[in-house]
């Protein structure tokens, strides 16, 4: 089967991690897969260079005159842009006679695309919706319009949804978070529960005094609320890893966190390696997320794969993985209280933190490999192109 695992742009992030490792273990399984990329001009340049080392890359654009490539962001948004809306319109006439069977999708403003595919090239296609529109602008943007326009922009995100998930075979989820309002879309439309996967680490290491951080570092993250955290635990060691998306940003947090005087608390370390991220999850006494990302919640997955436990936002797809106080901790989003009071446990206690990590590891290296994520893609599109044929 010739699978494309479709992108809208390469960028760092939780879900263009997994598109690539979808694509390197559905071809370790002997299927004929490549990452599809709408866009080749993304907001980060040369995105996981070691993960995208042997793979086949498809970008699109690059088949669309130059003309046809130009693309703007939308006032407000972080990553919606013209281009989301014009190539469903224009690539099309780009994609080769039978160069694909069927697309697994990433994300929402992507299945735009994808259902034009559907329409003119009859290539079917499942998607991953990790996060609704409609919940993108209530969860993000709620603060930046006007009520009457946030109002509109609602309705609109809801029949955005409610179309996407029409023309979609099988709405592919990460955790139940947003199970209800898909539901609520379309009561027929199958809904399947496909983990993400890891890569276990073969053995486990003595754990340093820090905190960890780990996301693509952008307006939504709230890194802000970090410095409140300090402020109760004064004796804190937190490092954020990860891309800052928006250079402005960050220069604007460093200057806050001079301000604060919280310097020799917290190491923006910034973009790293994938050896070097392994090394920082590795040796972390504990992860900690504070934005609630309901798709799924990859960090805390790593994190476990390396044996390390965690403090997350509780509802999470990534909680139904794992035991709240055996593999980590969840929490109410920005509970303060009990954040500090459970950091401050662990961080006092190594052979606790310790425990917890590896008890989360034995779980991630029995149950959770991408060759067992690849045999259910596999599985789902063969299933699909049968029914669709029949």
């Amino acid at each position: 089967m010739k699978i494309g695992v479709l992108i809208d742009r390469l960028n760092v992030g939780g879900v263009e991690k997994i598109a690539i490792e979808q694509v390197t273990a559905l071809r370790k399984l002997g299927e004929d897969a490549s990452l599809v990329v709408l866009r080749e001009k993304a907001v980060v340049v040369d995105a996981f260079p070691e993960l995208m080392k042997g793979i086949p890359v498809v970008y699109l654009d690059r088949r669309l005159p130059r003309i046809m490539r130009l693309s703007f962001p939308f006032p407000v948004f972080s990553f919606f842009s013209s281009f989301h809306i014009t190539y469903p319109l224009f690539l099309p006439f780009v994609i080769r006679k039978n160069e694909f069977d069927y697309f697994i999708v990433h994300g929402t403003y992507t299945s735009l695309s994808a259902v034009s595919f559907a329409k003119t090239k009859h290539i079917r296609f499942s998607a991953f919706i990790w996060d609704p529109a409609s919940y993108i602008l209530t969860r993000v943007y709620k603060n930046k319009f006007f009520a009457p326009v946030l109002w509109l922009l609602k309705k609109i995100a809801y029949v955005f949804d409610k179309f996407l998930i029409k023309n979609m075979d099988n709405v592919l989820v990460g955790g139940s978070a947003h199970n209800d309002f898909i539901r609520s879309l379309n009561r027929e439309k199958p809904i399947r529960l496909i983990y993400p996967s890891v890569h276990p680490a073969k053995k486990l290491f003595k754990k340093d005094d820090y905190v960890l951080m780990v996301t693509a570092w952008k307006d939504g993250k709230n890194p802000e609320y970090v410095l409140e955290i300090i402020n109760k635990l004064p004796d804190i060691q937190i490092k954020m890893v990860g891309k800052w998306i928006d250079p402005s940003y960050k220069q604007q947090f460093e200057g806050l966190v001079r301000e604060k005087g919280y310097t020799n608390n917290l190491e923006i370390v910034g973009s790293v390696s994938e050896v070097k991220l392994t090394n920082y999850y590795a040796h972390a006494r504990v992860l900690l997320q504070t934005n609630d990302d309901r798709g799924f919640g990859m960090p805390a997955m790593e994190a476990a794969a390396n044996g390390t436990t965690f403090i997350i936002p509780q509802d999470q797809g990534v909680c139904s993985l794992f035991v709240d106080s055996e593999d980590g901790f969840y929490t109410q989003e920005k509970d303060t209280g009990r954040i500090t009071a459970l950091l401050s446990k662990l961080m006092n206690n190594e052979d606790f933190a310790t425990d917890l990590g590896a008890h989360a590891w034995k779980k991630v290296k029995s149950n959770y490999s991408w060759e067992n994520h690849a045999k259910k893609l596999r599985q789902l599109v063969s299933d699909s192109l049968k029914g669709y044929k029949s």
